[in-house]
């Protein structure tokens, strides 16, 4: 008997930690827009993070603030830029002269919880700098998105929330008629 005890004990408290919540906030946007232009440049894509804050999410409870940031965000933006890119007919690669770089300027999260609700304000701005040996265009991208519910917040609403908000950002980013006009000028 006392030879299940110590498996079961650890067993409990492996089960215990793993329903906790991990301290990062998972970012996988997928571009889902298809094709909703129509460019035919060859681009060298980058994506750099100039957050002055990098949490993802900050969580504000009653007594405390809770900050989790997001591993890898710089690598998801640039996938899904690529993709963006790629529908609408642009080949990507590392030799092209144009330079299509993408600054992070925000990306956030801010949960608010009670004793008996939670409200999510998300808010991003990407910078674009497209840069070509005779001239260049710059251009900022805003958007915002507010969810509200019972309770407590469900993580994986919020990353819902940010993955969706990131598309929509590039999906507008691909299809703005000045930023075509500059590629295909």
């Amino acid at each position: 008997m006392k030879n299940y005890i110590l498996p079961c004990c650890v067993l409990l408290a492996l089960g215990g930690c793993s329903s906790s919540q991990p301290n990062q906030l998972i970012l996988n946007p997928v571009y889902q827009s298809g094709k909703v232009s129509s460019i035919s440049q060859s681009l060298s894509t980058s994506v750099i993070d100039l957050r002055g804050d990098p949490a993802t999410l900050k969580l504000i409870k009653s007594d405390k603030t809770q900050t989790i940031a997001s591993q890898g965000l710089t690598e998801s933006i640039k996938s899904i830029l690529d993709s963006a890119l790629s529908r609408n007919g642009a080949s990507i690669s590392n030799l092209a002269t144009t330079r299509f770089e993408v600054d992070i300027h925000t990306l956030q999260a801010v949960v608010t919880e009670t004793m008996v609700t939670h409200s999510s304000s998300a808010k991003i701005e990407l910078g674009v700098r497209v840069i070509r040996s005779s001239s260049n265009f710059r251009k900022i991208y805003r958007g915002n998105a507010n969810l509200e519910g019972p309770l407590s917040h469900d993580r994986a609403k919020i990353e819902g929330q940010l993955n969706k908000l990131t598309e929509q950002l590039i999906t507008r980013m691909v299809s703005d008629p000045e930023l075509l006009a500059f590629l295909e000028g």
